[in-house]
């Protein structure tokens, strides 16, 4: 399976782990728009969601091979900082390791904290010092892919 097929499984896997989360939920596709081989979408995030609990969140999903996933690959930052002070609105990206079968959520003020810190990547080495904020969500490996639990980010 080709990066991107990965990428674009992801997508729909998160869907479906999300809508099993939280049945009955309101989430969107916001569709990607390419123009020949470059993205070209101004689009903040993959999804909009709406678990209920008065909370909208903002969701940008990346699956990556590596240990860490460099900023560069991840062009909506600038576009979710928008958000990041929006009252009930919680902008961020879902990233999935696939090598490490770990997925995790981490927020736009995080990323934006990483960032201001000098940082150049996002990287499972964050999760041991505790600097930033970041959530590993519990999944369970189906195969290749992960079923994630994401009711824990309206307890966080």
């Amino acid at each position: 399976m080709s990066k991107t097929d990965l990428g674009k499984k992801f997508e729909s896997i998160f869907k479906a782990s999300w809508q099993k989360s939280f049945p009955n939920t309101f989430i969107f596709r916001l569709k990607d728009q390419m123009t020949g081989y470059k993205e070209t979408s101004g689009n903040p995030c993959d999804f909009i969601c709406f678990p209920g609990f008065n909370t909208l969140f903002l969701i940008e999903c990346k699956e990556h091979k590596g240990q860490s996933i460099p900023f560069v690959a991840i062009p909506q930052y600038e576009r979710l900082l928008a958000y990041k002070d929006t009252p009930n609105v919680k902008a961020g990206a879902v990233i999935w390791f696939s090598e490490q079968d770990t997925v995790m959520w981490v927020p736009i003020k995080e990323m934006e904290k990483m960032v201001l810190a000098g940082e150049k990547s996002i990287g499972l080495r964050m999760l041991k010092d505790e600097s930033y904020n970041i959530v590993v969500l519990p999944s369970e490996k189906k195969r290749v892919f992960l079923e994630t639990d994401y009711t824990c980010l309206v307890k966080e």
